[in-house]
């Protein structure tokens, strides 16, 4: 069953979440098909920059309003993703540990706090000038210690802002490609994927971004090719299931189907739509760059040929209309 997606927002002292680098991050994981959830907390007293004991007041009144407003809110078989800004990076990361949740993250100018709990798949984003967390050394290390990216802003303050407009705006851009390529879905021609259905039988399906979500929890061993089947994975869950997902996203959008040429004599099977060109399955080659130019149509009824592969497009589509009902 596919995990339903929820972004939660942590915001820093004065940097709510509808400043840019929140604003747009959240913009960004709402396309990806991720719930927003936002964590208002405030109420924290001035003067805290450089002072370390109103910064520990100010984190621990900051987790208690957390703990607070997220307390019902059931975490079981969601993927998360925590957006966080300043103060909110060490509210975020000690909140997923406190609670042992398992979350990709993306933190905005990280504080000195955040690396006491910071863990698991994440990216950072720092300015070079920023006067909250001066040593830019330190932060390099803190993500080189818990193994999460680190991006560096030069010049920037703690809101990545340089005091040059234009040169802001293109930073800003920068960074926005960079979360979008951190959180986005990975399959080839995602960011253009906006066809619809034109089957009511799947009017329920937004769109292919959709539709990989729903196959991403029913693609497993029974549906990938059996050559491949001792490779399959869940962490690998789109090997060896080309051919039967690329036709029944045919079913659902129309379009063609076409084929990359592979070794053997098989092809690699994904859709055109119009002018919209998606692959559902491409992850399953890692780094290879796949060429979709100029490639032969595919028809089901020479790849159904083959019995074993019309059983597996027909156990997949039963299982895409079970979950649909």
């Amino acid at each position: 069953m596919r995990k339903s997606k929820l972004a939660i927002l942590f915001p820093g002292i004065g940097y709510t979440c509808d400043k840019p680098l929140l604003y747009y991050s959240g913009k960004l994981a709402a396309f990806c098909g991720y719930e927003l959830k936002t964590v208002p907390y405030g109420n924290f007293e001035s003067g805290i920059k450089g002072n370390p004991k109103k910064m520990e007041e100010a984190f621990d009144s900051a987790l208690r309003q957390a703990e607070e407003i997220l307390r019902d809110i059931d975490f079981a078989d969601r993927e998360l993703l925590f957006l966080s800004k300043s103060i909110g990076t060490a509210v975020a990361a000690a909140y997923a540990k406190q609670h042992s949740l398992k979350v990709k993250s993306v933190s905005f100018t990280p504080v000195e706090q955040t690396f006491l709990f910071a863990e698991g798949e994440g990216i950072m984003f720092h300015g070079t000038a920023d006067p909250w967390a001066k040593d830019s050394q330190k932060i390099q290390e803190g993500c080189d210690r818990i193994g999460q990216k680190l991006y560096l802003t030069k010049g920037a303050n703690h809101s990545l802002e340089t005091g040059d407009v234009e040169t802001d705006i293109r930073n800003l851009q920068t960074v926005m490609g960079q979360v979008k390529a951190f959180i986005g879905y990975h399959f080839k021609g995602w960011e253009t994927a906006d066809v619809r259905p034109v089957s009511p039988e799947y009017e329920a399906i937004r769109d292919p971004r959709e539709l990989y979500d729903i196959l991403s929890g029913l693609w497993c061993a029974d549906t990938c090719a059996p050559r491949m089947r001792q490779d399959w994975t869940p962490e690998n869950r789109t090997l060896g299931q080309c051919s039967i997902t690329a036709f029944l996203a045919q079913d659902i959008f129309g379009g063609k189907v076409y084929g990359i040429p592979r070794p053997g004599g098989n092809y690699h099977c994904y859709n055109v739509v119009g002018n919209c060109v998606f692959d559902l399955t491409s992850e399953q080659f890692g780094n290879e760059v796949l060429a979709y130019d100029d490639n032969p149509e595919q028809f089901r009824e020479v790849h159904f040929a083959k019995e074993e592969k019309r059983a597996r497009y027909e156990y997949l589509r039963e299982k895409l209309q079970n979950y649909l009902k």
